[in-house]
């Protein structure tokens, strides 16, 4: 997440995905593998036809082409319509696979060819079908509520329809607000239960993601953002010591407070050492005996067991 287009770099997301669900590298289930994409509808199904196990998660967030080509550049020339649509392919395939299996006249060909190679048959499903396989949430939409036009109740109808009839499931996830130049907000507790109740009454499966760690400013897209704040503040704090002659002088000041600081503690440590010299001298005289005394002993060791030792190579 967060690193770019997984869809853009396919083959080698194809290769880590195939590896992250190998029995004999990480054997991760296919339920815990999941390729998120902003929309790119001929890799979704080339996804897919090589992977149809793997859950495909869908960067929507917005009901309408209009709306989304605002808050994601991106999509300017990919249709809303046809991500759904690729989307719903992959929710269904393995269905799809199951019927070619019990005996469908195109039983022969590849699981999930284009959508263009799937016959008008195959591609109805009924509802209990349907709502099987959007159980399984191996195809859900992404949709991050934020203020405004696309978290309106109008909004949610739009999305409804949208997704009407193939029980998708569609996570709102609530905008963890951070210090940026554009001064979004999520939406209040209630709008966002309103959305959902909106969206689930078209028969799709809509749930409101849990936000962990927003009360410390540790919720996802914050933490970054609070990293590079600290980095700013502390290269602004270099360079306006060093800009005037008014913080030149708060810097002297500072310097000077800094010396005194040290002075004192080196004082401090001197009288320190001369209580330890002066613990030392009051020792009682059988301690400093027995000292001595420890020290004859371990060097006697040393040196008569390194005589036994020359003793041995001799003979």
């Amino acid at each position: 997440m967060g690193m770019g287009e997984p869809l853009n770099n396919y083959q080698n997301v194809l290769t880590t995905c195939r590896a992250l669900i190998n029995r004999k590298l990480w054997n991760l289930a296919y339920n815990h593998v999941t390729v998120s994409t902003v929309g790119v509808p001929s890799k979704m199904k080339a996804l897919t036809r090589d992977l149809p196990e793997v859950n495909l998660a869908l960067s929507l967030h917005a009901p309408n082409q209009r709306m989304r080509e605002e808050i994601v550049p991106s999509a300017r020339g990919t249709p809303i319509e046809s991500l759904i649509e690729a989307l719903d392919e992959h929710m269904m395939a393995i269905f799809r696979q199951r019927r070619r299996d019990a005996g469908n006249p195109q039983g022969d060909q590849d699981v999930t060819s284009s959508s263009e190679g799937i016959s008008a048959e195959e591609d109805e499903f009924n509802e209990e079908e349907r709502v099987s396989a959007s159980k399984k949430k191996r195809a859900m939409i992404e949709y991050v509520m934020l203020t405004g036009d696309t978290s309106t109740i109008e909004a949610a109808h739009q999305l409804g329809q949208l997704c009407k009839g193939r029980h998708l499931v569609v996570n709102l996830i609530p905008y963890n607000k951070t210090n940026v130049k554009d001064k979004l907000s999520c939406p209040s507790e209630d709008q966002m239960q309103e959305f959902r109740n909106i969206v689930s009454s078209y028969g799709s499966f809509c749930t409101i993601r849990r936000t962990m760690g927003a009360d410390i400013a540790g919720a996802c897209g914050q933490l970054v953002v609070e990293e590079e704040e600290k980095k700013q503040k502390a290269i602004l704090d270099i360079e306006d010591y060093g800009s005037t002659g008014k913080t030149q002088g708060v810097v002297g000041k500072k310097q000077k407070r800094s010396t005194a600081i040290t002075r004192k503690a080196t004082q401090s440590e001197q009288l320190d050492n001369e209580d330890n010299l002066l613990k030392v001298e009051e020792e009682d005289p059988l301690i400093w005996k027995l000292k001595v005394a420890t020290g004859i002993a371990v060097v006697g060791l040393v040196v008569s067991s390194t005589l036994l030792l020359l003793q041995k190579r001799k003979r």
